[in-house]
């Protein structure tokens, strides 16, 4: 064993990995190549990253987090059971990982493809083509990896996966305090999230039948800022502090070795061209594919992820800002919020009378009857719009103990949450809640996105948008009579309100099968006037008034 290298053997197949002393196991594994379900973003939540220890040895790993004795019990703990996610390495050991502990290929979308039906395949099928590419919408929370056959110009398949920077924090302000903190994660935040890109390239390749990935030529990415800086190895500290400067806006061309990528060292990797530190090159994918610059004055395009981005064509062009919306909207940051995959909440009606909830869970083919784990993005405004509506929750978020709901009950800290699914009906044997610190982080979600888009039109002598335009998984997904109970957008008619699916995806496709879009996209990003919100003078006097609902 090297100087503070640890090796582990993966049971039952034999094969050994090598790991850092002190680092989290779930990073050492996804680093190698194998990547576990952590649908709470590596917070010790949803116990699916399990992993057994045969022969559990103080030596070997750090002491069980109380996140472990709260998910597994002594027993499990005492049979070797641990959490990836949790448990830190500290010396040579062996780890057993259960199938049901890996990454499945049934994973969420993030929002369809709003594209001409002549460039999707109905079905997957064995491709004869020679020619793939791919775009990659390397979202804070979730990536998208759309394989096309560029030949007959048709997107062919895709796959999502939770970002595995989750483990060092929820949103981007955590990834760059984190390389600022120690130079070496820069190299551990890009590799691990160029391996789940691999994966996910492995598992569109088994499903359509591709032989040879070295006949993937070429990839187009886009993602936030921080996210693209981290991509390609560039050190998004600057974004970080004022004036929020990137090290650079202009698109980036290099070769997939450069980075790490194995699937064809040769490949062409493109990146779009950024607009400022917190408007990124997923911006400008999603007004080239919704063509923004096509719309009637007014219009409004919004990309609700865990960063927001708002941008509006105004009389005199194009106008952007970004919302510190955090990644409530997708599921993360929330005491049992998970990604939308099955076992995952995604509707809530609570009986007004006994308190009783009563959820809608996605289940893997449709028909399956699987007990929830979790709640998704769209569960969790739906559940807090429930909550509103019935009177369990004034207008300030306070959860309303007077209701006579039995409903209510303190967590082990003592703090007051809300039971939508009780422990004997969870796939965890936990019980599934709502808390009031899931409360405020949607307050603060939704207050955030509301007040970007105000400000915004307000510069542009607007008061509401002529149009607004939704992108992304939560804004397709989202009920809009949820929506509006909350106070998340502007009242305007329904008729004026369209979901334009994962316009960010929709965007690197098109620039991935037409490359003339690439100077198009950079003539966007040139154009966009940036305003900055933290500089408006009636910023905090909006935020404030939008974090309550409405009346």
């Amino acid at each position: 064993m090297k100087e503070g290298k640890c090796v582990i053997r993966i049971l039952p197949e034999g094969k050994s990995i090598q790991a850092d002393e002190g680092q989290l196991l779930i990073e050492a594994l996804v680093g190698a190549g194998m990547i576990l379900r952590f649908d709470c973003g590596g917070n010790g939540r949803c116990g699916k990253c399990q992993v057994r220890i045969p022969e559990l040895s103080s030596e070997s790993f750090s002491p069980p987090t109380d996140a472990e004795c709260r998910m597994l019990g002594e027993k499990n703990l005492s049979d070797g059971y641990r959490l990836a996610c949790q448990a830190t390495v500290l010396n040579d050991l062996e780890v057993n990982i259960p199938e049901s502990s890996l990454l499945s290929p049934e994973v969420s979308g993030k929002g369809p493809l709003l594209l001409p039906d002549d460039m999707v395949s109905t079905a997957p099928s064995r491709l004869e083509s020679a020619h793939y590419g791919l775009a990659v919408d390397l979202g804070t929370t979730t990536i998208a990896v759309y394989i096309c056959d560029l030949d007959s110009g048709k997107v062919a398949g895709s796959i999502s996966v939770r970002n595995p920077q989750a483990m060092f924090g929820d949103d981007v302000m955590s990834r760059i305090s984190a390389v600022a903190d120690h130079s070496k994660n820069l190299a551990r935040l890009q590799k691990v999230v160029v391996k789940a890109i691999e994966w996910s390239v492995a598992s569109l390749c088994r499903s359509m039948r591709i032989d040879d990935p070295e006949n993937i030529k070429t990839a187009v990415v886009v993602g936030n800022s921080t996210m693209i800086h981290i991509f390609v190895g560039e050190d998004p500290s600057p974004i970080g502090a004022f004036p929020y400067t990137p090290r650079f806006i202009e698109e980036k061309m290099f070769k997939a070795e450069e980075i790490g990528f194995s699937f064809n060292p040769s490949a062409e990797i493109f990146t779009l061209p950024l607009i400022s530190g917190y408007l990124g090159s997923d911006i400008v994918a999603a007004a080239l594919a919704a063509e923004l610059g096509k719309c009637v004055a007014g219009a409004m395009l919004v990309d609700i992820g865990t960063n927001g981005e708002v941008m509006l064509l105004g009389e005199n062009g194009l106008w952007a800002t970004s919302c510190a919306t955090g990644p409530a909207f997708e599921g993360a940051a929330i005491r049992h919020g998970m990604q939308a995959v099955s076992g995952a909440i995604d509707a809530v009606d609570i009986e007004r009378k006994s308190g009783r909830a009563t959820c809608s869970v996605i289940q893997p083919d449709g028909h399956t009857h699987k007990q929830p784990s979790g709640i998704c993005g769209s569960g969790v405004i739906s559940a807090v719009a429930e909550l509103y509506r019935k009177g369990f929750l004034s207008s300030d978020g306070r959860f309303n103990t007077d209701s006579g709901s039995n409903s209510f009950r303190h967590d082990e800290d003592g703090l007051l949450e809300f039971d939508l699914v009780p422990a004997q009906s969870s796939q965890t044997g936990n019980p599934i809640t709502i808390t009031q610190k899931d409360i405020r982080a949607i307050q603060l979600a939704k207050g955030a996105l509301i007040t970007g888009m105000e400000l915004l039109c307000a510069e542009t002598g607007l008061t509401v948008p002529k149009q607004l335009m939704i992108a992304g998984a939560f804004g397709t997904f989202i009920d809009a009579k949820d929506a509006n109970t909350v106070g998340m957008f502007p009242d305007l008619n329904k008729d004026s309100v369209r979901s334009v699916g994962n316009a960010a995806g929709a965007g690197a496709v098109l620039s991935l099968l037409d490359p003339s879009l690439r100077s198009t996209a950079r003539e966007l990003a040139r154009s966009t006037t940036v305003l900055d919100l933290a500089s408006t003078p009636d910023f905090e006097k909006t935020f404030i008034k939008a974090l309550a609902f409405p009346v």
